[in-house]
């Protein structure tokens, strides 16, 4: 075995197990999260704009 093909070994392993950890359900929870707090920054900064606009 070369070692180039253990690294190659090495790094498909750490990816494997890496992505193995992760759950659907708690990617889903991250994305709601996300939408919720993107929605929420849009909406404030255009009832700000609204609030605080200089005629």
């Amino acid at each position: 075995m070369r070692w180039s093909d253990v690294k190659l070994s090495t790094i498909g392993g750490t990816i494997c197990g890496v992505l193995a950890s992760f759950s659907v359900g708690g990617l889903l929870d991250s994305a709601l999260t996300a939408l919720v707090g993107t929605l929420a920054s849009f909406l404030l900064s255009r009832w700000l704009n609204r609030v605080f606009r200089k005629k």
